[in-house]
């Protein structure tokens, strides 16, 4: 028998490390070898994959095709995946964000060259949250998060404590990451993957029927890539195992 929320609350007040919940109502993840959900289920499991084909999704819109770098466009095109409703909040986390922008300003500053006032723009935290914010006529507003190799639990910790103040508004966790190239990977403290993954979120009071997930709500540094994290993420949301090893997050409900 389910609890009530009353019950529910008065679990939490005295368990603060469960205290941050959230149902998963929708995801869609994209790399360069995968974007469709039947090859991610079974790169979840374990099984052998056949040669990408290409994509066959639908193309961006012009706007984010032309202002966006590839690993923009790897988490855009994991969101559009998603029916996403107008009032949902949109937080962007990623370890090194759209690096090959801040890169060129470098190269140009070192060469004694101008710096494009087009990438400079795009280089900071929030442009591509921007960019989908503008897209898509989103006004709920959205958040960006660069917290180091926990980048992708801090997102979910954030989207949790948005949900937990604000139970109505949806969430929309937007991760990214692409592969550092040189001269970055020489001082790299991890190896990153190229993915996009874009997960709807709600909040566990709203009876969805869905995946609630429990959130240790300590962040913490790991050994593990920020993009490992995130692969670690989906694979336990797409194997519906219990919990991860590290308890960061567990099936509860």
């Amino acid at each position: 028998m389910g609890r009530s929320m009353e019950q529910e609350q008065a679990r939490e007040d005295h368990d603060p490390i469960t205290a941050l919940r959230l149902y998963v109502d929708r995801w869609a993840a994209v790399s360069p070898d995968l974007d469709s959900r039947e090859a991610w289920i079974a790169w979840a499991h374990g099984h052998d994959l056949p040669p990408n084909p290409g994509s066959s999704l639908a193309p961006l819109p012009t706007i984010l095709r032309r202002r966006v770098t590839p690993v923009g466009q790897l988490i855009f095109r994991a969101a559009q995946q998603l029916v996403i409703p107008a009032n949902t909040r949109f937080i962007f986390a990623s370890r090194h964000g759209e690096f090959q922008r801040s890169l060129k300003i470098l190269e140009a500053l070192a060469a004694n060259e101008p710096v494009s006032p087009a990438e400079f723009t795009l280089s900071v935290n929030n442009a591509l949250a921007g960019l989908l914010s503008i897209a898509w006529r989103n006004r709920a507003g959205h958040t960006t998060i660069a917290a180091g190799t926990d980048s992708f639990r801090s997102g979910l910790i954030e989207a949790g404590a948005c949900l937990t103040e604000r139970p109505d508004e949806p969430v929309l966790l937007a991760y990214f990451e692409d592969q550092l190239t040189a001269p970055y990977d020489e001082i790299a403290d991890s190896e990153e993957t190229a993915i996009g993954l874009a997960l709807l979120l709600s909040s566990p009071y709203n009876n969805a029927d869905n995946i609630m997930i429990g959130l240790n709500s300590t962040p913490a540094i790991h050994r593990e890539s920020a993009s490992d994290q995130a692969l670690a993420f989906l694979r336990f949301l797409l194997t519906e195992a219990d919990a991860d090893p590290t308890r960061r997050w567990w099936r509860c409900g």
